[in-house]
């Protein structure tokens, strides 16, 4: 068949659709990335047999990266539990693990068991800048007649087969197609997360000018040559169980979305709340979010929650937004605001919207939120729950009932978002730090993870905000060390005398993933600021004077903050392996310099296997290492103790009040040394589950003896964090929060008094 025949029959197609690409995704199914899934029944239709060629595209628009396995399905027909090796191993096209390098990947094992005659690869062209929450169009292809498998991102292609005949591989067998997950055994796995639309199945080879017109095209007729199924979400509806196929032949079951409820215009209704519990003085404090399935556009006439429970006169308004994503909110750019409501004296409030044309549709996501006073008591709570809901469609108001439930928070002191996956063109941000000079300006760093969470090597930027309001608001970004594909900063920790910033971070290979070894060990760099964060030295590299003989594997710093001794010695903690072997031993060290940085020198080993460490000065001169376990799950923290500069440590012990994740912590001076009496009070934060969550604030008032008093930080997912202690006595928190689909950066302000007011150990 030639290729005039191929396109001129496309095009047919096309003329029956919308091709506009401006007009694209009017209808698009999205899935929430936690078991939302599509199942296609087996059928011939979807086998690709020996002397057989076949395409399946579709458009798709990420919510995440995922990392640490082996990626979101977005098409399966494979059993991860099957053995390879057959016409019956399948394939599975899988998204989202960079966003550039292994932004799609497909999986196609051969009648071998292996890849040989076939195609399993991740792929990306690094130079087509890739976003997250935006569209893009993907193709798999085989092709017969060339005897190779194509994949093709947004009309490119990206990777073929390595070999020339593909005659080993064909695909028959009994399972269902999955979209948006992937089968294991009896479980599903491996969910995605965002949108998708025009997924389609052709029998036959698409040729680059298809594949392109492909993904032009809106709507595509049925009568489309060689078309098995496309899925354009056309007729879709919340509460809908299948979604028709273009054909008529082989509908889609959506599995594991919300059933369907008996209201007129409400067909489904989901809620969920924030991450954390802390809600902070000033306005636009996040609560909840929702999303009403509506059968078709309406206006909102009002909206009732119950306030039963909230402090009296700790709130001054509450707001409804609507935001274009439903797993966070950005207080920064809040989105189309819909209703407002003053709080009074009762325990309920109405929300009236602020415009008659404003609509909401199937697809709007919904946050309530609120201004908390000025003056609202530390401790206070907040506590909301929807009532009641009015749409100018029906006279019949939506009530959740028992599909609600209560969000209680917690009023602190502040709470404001720094940085956000998505912001300023990076996917992901990560490895906090934050120090305060002697005028009360706040200097936070950060990892710039433009592509990913990897860690080094990726394009990574060592980046910072400055603050001069106490952390209410912050400056534009500030780049400290520039990454680039082939090498890329991060991993940074800071240590300030009040008026110069010093700065240490790793470059270069990574430490696991690409292992940091003898002949291309990671690189050591140091830069400082005198000008309060707004320019910094050239980063040098520091890695000779530091890893010298000893080192030859290299190592990397414990991100966040380092401290200055009583006796001016600028001072971090670094983590050296000790062979080459992939997840290996590593020995924790200071890592110190006598004359603001220009030469750096490394101590004894002070703690063997450690980890990510943060050290502290007592007030009788002593150092105090807490040091991360190598372990996983929970664990008690280890420290050690040197009581001459570090030449000399004790050995670990831990603590039994600080039991959690093993995982990158905070350790700090509450008052300098000499100050009175508060130089023996000691903070440290840690996730005190077995996994990464339930982040807490420690007090200590012995110097680290024992850690009498705890508060909760944030009840959700919670990793790394850094402390400062402000102008005015209060306890700044720096800290990644709510990985989905990457961490939000957040500043918290408590008290010490709302921190001894906690949990006594």
């Amino acid at each position: 068949m030639t290729y005039t025949k191929h396109l001129s029959a496309l095009l047919i197609a096309v003329a029956m659709a919308t091709s506009a690409l401006a007009q694209q995704h009017r209808s698009v199914l999205e899935l929430n990335g936690q078991g939302e899934h599509l199942l296609i029944s087996s059928h011939p239709d979807f086998n690709i047999p020996p002397d057989g060629s076949y395409t399946i595209s579709l458009h798709l628009s990420g919510d995440r990266t995922i990392i640490y396995n082996t990626g979101q399905r977005l098409i399966s027909r494979r059993d991860l539990k099957s053995p390879k090796g057959s016409n019956q191993s399948g394939y599975e096209l899988l998204g989202l693990r960079n966003l550039t390098k292994a932004f799609f990947g497909v999986s196609t094992p051969d009648s071998t068991g292996g890849y040989d005659h076939s195609l399993n690869v991740w792929t990306g062209d690094e130079a087509l800048r890739r976003e997250l929450r935006t569209w893009h169009h993907v193709a798999w292809v085989v092709d017969r007649a060339q005897h190779r498998m194509l994949l093709y991102i947004d009309g490119e292609l990206q990777r073929k087969g390595q070999s020339p005949d593909i005659g080993n591989w064909s695909m028959e067998q009994n399972l269902p197609i999955l979209i948006g997950a992937a089968q294991e055994g009896e479980r599903r796995v491996a969910f995605y997360g965002g949108k998708l639309d025009n997924i389609r199945f052709y029998r036959r080879a698409l040729s680059p000018s298809e594949i392109r017109e492909d993904s032009h095209t809106e709507r595509i007729s049925h009568k489309a040559e060689g078309l098995v199924a496309a899925y354009e979400f056309d007729n879709y509806q919340p509460g809908d169980t299948i979604i028709n196929d273009v054909t008529g032949r082989h509908p889609a079951h959506l599995i594991g979305f919300p059933q369907r409820l008996p209201h007129q215009s409400v067909r489904t209704y989901r809620e969920h709340g924030t991450n954390a519990t802390l809600v902070g003085r000033g306005t636009t404090q996040p609560l909840f979010t929702f999303s009403l399935g509506l059968a078709s556009p309406e206006r909102l006439c009002s909206l009732t929650l119950d306030l039963s429970g909230t402090t009296p006169s700790a709130l001054t308004q509450v707001k409804l937004y609507e935001t274009q994503n439903g797993d966070r909110f950005d207080p920064r750019s809040p989105g189309r605001l819909i209703a407002t409501g003053k709080v009074g004296k009762g325990c309920k409030v109405t929300l009236r919207p602020v415009s008659k044309t404003q609509t909401l549709n199937a697809h709007s996501k919904l946050w309530v939120v609120t201004d908390v006073a000025s003056n609202a008591p530390e401790g206070g709570k907040v506590v909301t729950r929807l009532q009641e809901v009015r749409l100018s469609g029906t006279a019949q108001p939506f009530r959740p009932d028992t599909l609600s439930r209560a969000y209680e928070h917690e009023i602190v002191l502040q709470r404001t978002l720094l940085w956000a996956p998505g912001e300023n063109h990076s996917a992901h941000y990560r490895i906090p730090g934050i120090v305060r000079l002697n005028d009360g300006t706040l200097v936070a760093s950060i990892d710039k993870r433009k592509n990913s969470e990897y860690d080094l090597p990726e394009d990574i930027d060592v980046e910072v905000k400055l603050s001069h309001d106490m952390g209410k608001t912050w400056s534009t970004p500030i780049t400290v060390a520039k990454g680039s594909p082939q090498q890329g900063f991060g991993d940074a920790a800071m240590a300030t005398d009040g008026r110069t910033i010093y700065m240490v971070m790793v470059s270069g290979s990574g430490l696991w993933h690409y292992p940091s070894q003898a002949k291309k060990a990671l690189q050591m760099y140091y830069t400082s600021s005198s000008d309060g964060g707004k320019s910094w030295s050239i980063v040098r590299a520091i890695s000779d004077e530091v890893y010298g003989d000893r080192f030859r594997y290299g190592g990397f710093f414990g991100s966040g903050n380092g401290i200055i001794t009583s006796k001016g010695r600028i001072m971090f903690v670094a983590a050296m392996r000790t062979g080459e072997e992939w997840g290996g031993t590593m020995d924790n060290v200071l890592v110190y310099s006598d004359d603001q940085g220009r030469t750096w020198h490394t101590s004894p080993v002070a703690r063997a296997n450690g980890d990510e460490s943060k050290v502290v000065e007592l007030s009788d001169g002593t150092l105090l290492i807490s040091s991360r376990n190598r372990a996983g799950g929970a664990n008690a923290r280890t420290f050690v103790r040197s009581t001459d500069s570090g030449m000399t440590w004790s050995e670990p012990q831990t603590w039994p009040e600080l039991t959690g994740n093993a995982c990158n912590a905070a350790l700090a001076r509450y008052a300098p040394i000499g100050s009175g009496k508060d130089q023996h009070l000691l903070l440290h934060t840690l996730p005190t589950s077995p996994t990464r969550d339930h982040l807490r604030l420690f007090l200590s008032e012995d110097e680290g003896k024992t850690w009498r008093y705890s508060r909760e930080l944030c009840a959700g997912e919670a990793v790394y964090s850094e402390l400062v202690i402000l102008p005015d006595g209060s306890i700044g928190v720096i800290s990644e929060e709510d990985d989905r689909p990457g961490f939000d950066i957040y500043f918290t302000r408590v008290s010490l008094d709302w921190l001894r007011g906690g949990k006594q150990h």
